[in-house]
């Protein structure tokens, strides 16, 4: 009875951690979960661009298909990525705000690249791997960071 009893025991413990999150699982409720906070301040200059270097200038640059058929004002290279998306509207939908600084949540850059279903358009980036959690948790925290351009 002692073994029933704890094997029960241990399966309504692991359903329950399973249920709870709390095994990273990488995607649960239709959002990748990020890894743990950084724990540090996060630079713009050197852990947010080189994601938008690799992960988003091919498509998100000036002169673009991107920008100049989609109408899509967001340009990620070097020299204009901060002030094309901190507190800069979408062009694709007015309401809302590419990066809100201090709330991931509201912000339609984070949510086109965690959620499985973003508030408009597609999950990005478009042709290529989803961003791993380690560059989720980049981007999340320097968001509710302030979002600064350091």
């Amino acid at each position: 009875m002692t073994i029933y009893n704890r094997g029960y025991r241990s399966f309504i413990c692991l359903a329950l951690a399973v249920a709870l999150g709390l095994f990273g699982f990488g995607c649960q409720g239709g959002v990748n979960t990020p890894a743990p906070p950084a724990g540090r301040t996060v630079s713009f200059a050197d852990d947010i661009q080189p994601i938008f270097n690799t992960r988003c200038t091919s498509c998100h640059r000036s002169g673009s298909p991107t920008n100049t058929i989609l109408g899509i004002r967001m340009v990620l290279t070097d020299d204009r990525s901060n002030e094309s998306i901190v507190g800069q509207t979408s062009s694709q939908r007015p309401d809302l705000t590419l990066v809100t600084p201090g709330d991931p949540d509201a912000s339609l850059l984070w949510l086109k690249v965690s959620s499985n279903s973003p508030p408009v358009g597609a999950t990005m980036p478009l042709f290529g791997q989803r961003l791993s959690s380690e560059e989720l948790a980049l981007l999340r925290d320097w968001i509710m960071q302030g979002a600064p351009d350091n």
